[in-house]
């Protein structure tokens, strides 16, 4: 019986680990925006989360998923712990915030205060945001 527990425990841990995502799980279908979060920028965290709420349609455009990363986790805007493994590509911290493009590079780190009319510009000077601008006419 206790060959068989540790069985059924090693099934759940390997489960587990397979519906974790990884980053790269949303290479070719989103840009990534992570805000990392740390004790002392918690009022610039606030504020661009207020910033990407009140603007979600600009966000949803330009296939941006937000996420905020503190204490090795990921959290999505609503603050709910997500699946999502560190990468190793990625650092551990940093004070502001890194946007991964849809080919999984880093396209910009940037400091706090967020600035969101200088991410959509960014996105919008890159070659493949104009494809899919010319394509959604």
């Amino acid at each position: 019986m206790k060959f068989l527990n540790i069985i059924f425990i090693f099934i759940m841990m390997h489960s587990f680990n397979m519906a974790a995502q990884d980053l790269s799980d949303f290479q070719w279908k989103s840009r990534i925006v992570i805000l990392y979060e740390n004790d002392t920028n918690l009022k610039h965290v606030k504020n661009a989360l207020e910033i990407i709420d009140n603007n979600a349609s600009i966000l949803t455009e330009r296939d941006i998923l937000v996420f905020v990363y503190k204490d090795h986790l990921y959290y999505n805007t609503n603050r709910t712990t997500t699946d999502i493994k560190k990468s190793a590509v990625l650092p551990k911290s940093y004070d502001g915030y890194i946007l991964i493009g849809k080919d999984g590079g880093t396209k910009s780190k940037a400091s706090y205060p967020f600035n969101l009319e200088k991410l959509c510009n960014l996105i919008d000077s890159m070659p493949m945001r104009k494809s899919e601008m010319r394509s959604n006419k």
